[in-house]
């Protein structure tokens, strides 16, 4: 199928957006259906196609009020070449019939609201129980079964896939990437314990993969014109490991170290204990996602736009994508904020005016820079009044961010959500 072509145009007020799964849409049939969201003031509507397990609080869905989500599954139909990491239909795809996204399509047309494909790619235990392989394995051997690493030739075969399947599907305007790249190691598993704070050295540490793709990569690389080789990779793997130990060994979980160090700050500190050299073990990650975005970067031409979840901090979180750059592979870059406040959103917002790639040399046109979109979820502490909304909505208009998603719409009582829309919008 021939994806749609996204409008370029959206007026002049803030363009609105608004996560769901399925359930949430089968409910608000209920109240007014999709255009109850189009006369709120929603323009989109950013469906989940593939996500992972969770526990959720769900204070207006009439059939319950906590659910379950089922783990690592989909809610639309593949179609593509997954090879051994395949998907897993979900329960709200129908034996027969259009699945949830087609539905959405469909229906999210007639009411003039545009569809987004929002689908999560290396965050799935399902997968990772199943290929424990293809997940992440850090310096000690513990493998992450929630992380498939992006490096495995499985794990990018299935992210390609599923993208393309995405792109294929009529009246999707945008196919939105999250967790395209490493997952790191604060992540919250089920059940998540520990005695110490997060801090950056330590979560860097146990976020390094040492699975034997990830090995192969690295030593397959030159510093200074000068090949790694395997024997520096099996070397920092031990370091790695002896440096957690002495770490945490020497901590006091009544005292914990609560040193926060920037980016620049952690490099230098890694190049101190670990060698110059090491900063390979960071260009192996950004050189893969990279890799992976130029193998996305065709299905922009099918006519489905292509965006990407990122983390300004290209050293820890989900992804590490070097922002001034995502232009050549995306038409959007979109930047999370779910645990800032204004404030944070201030400090944050700086790096993703990065991805618009004026920075580089030559800097890109203005017509190939790609657009900028912000997600925050409206609630307390980070959110207590309309003016905090509003001071956000009117940072990023100065600074050419043109769109905001709300997270999410499952998760938000109606007042909430009508706030929060009449805020944004101004």
């Amino acid at each position: 199928m021939v994806a749609a072509q996204r409008p370029r145009s959206y007026g002049a007020r803030m363009d609105l957006a608004l996560y769901a799964h399925p359930w949430d849409l089968l409910a608000l049939y209920d109240h007014g259906g999709l255009a109850r969201l189009r006369d709120l003031g929603i323009q989109e509507v950013a469906l989940a196609v593939s996500y992972h397990a969770g526990r959720w609080l769900t204070p207006w869905h009439p059939s319950g009020m906590v659910r379950f989500l089922e783990d690592g599954t989909v809610h639309y139909r593949p179609k593509g070449n997954y090879g051994l990491l395949q998907p897993k239909l979900s329960s709200e795809v129908q034996p027969s019939g259009p699945s949830p996204l087609e539905q959405l399509a469909e229906a999210a047309a007639a009411v003039g609201l545009r569809v987004r494909a929002w689908a999560v790619l290396t965050h799935n235990t399902r997968l990772g129980e199943l290929h424990p392989e293809c997940t992440v394995e850090n310096a000690f051997g513990d493998r992450y079964p929630y992380a498939l690493c992006p490096a495995n030739p499985h794990v990018q075969q299935y992210i390609v896939a599923m993208a393309r399947d995405l792109a294929a599907h009529r009246g999707v305007h945008v196919t939105e990437l999250e967790a395209f790249g490493w997952m790191g190691h604060r992540h919250n598993s089920h059940h998540d314990k520990n005695s110490f704070p997060a801090d950056s050295y330590s979560d860097l540490l146990l976020s390094l993969c040492f699975c034997a793709s990830c090995t192969t990569a690295i030593a397959g690389l030159r510093y200074e014109k000068t090949p790694v080789g395997a024997q520096a990779v099996a070397r920092w793997r031990q370091a790695v490991a002896a440096a957690l130990r002495r770490h945490f060994a020497a901590a006091d979980c009544m005292e914990p170290d609560t040193q926060k160090l920037d980016r620049a700050g952690l490099l230098e500190r890694l190049q101190q204990e670990f060698g110059a050299e090491f900063v390979t073990m960071i260009g192996h990650r950004i050189a893969t996602n990279m890799q992976l975005a130029a193998q996305l970067s065709p299905l922009r031409r099918a006519g489905c736009e292509l965006a990407v979840q990122t983390n300004y901090d290209a050293l820890r979180g989900s992804a590490a994508l070097p922002l001034a750059a995502l232009g050549n592979h995306f038409d959007e870059v979109v930047l999370t904020t779910y645990s800032e406040n204004p404030n944070g959103v201030a400090q944050a917002l700086p790096h993703l005016l990065a991805a618009r790639g004026e920075e580089l040399v030559p800097p890109l046109p203005k017509e190939q820079q790609p657009r900028l979109r912000l997600c925050l979820h409206p609630k307390a502490p980070q959110y207590r009044t309309d003016d905090d909304l509003a001071a956000v909505r009117d940072l990023c208009a100065a600074r050419g961010v043109s769109g905001i998603t709300l997270y999410h719409f499952g998760l938000l009582p109606g007042r909430t959500l009508e706030r929060a829309v009449a805020a944004l919008r101004g």
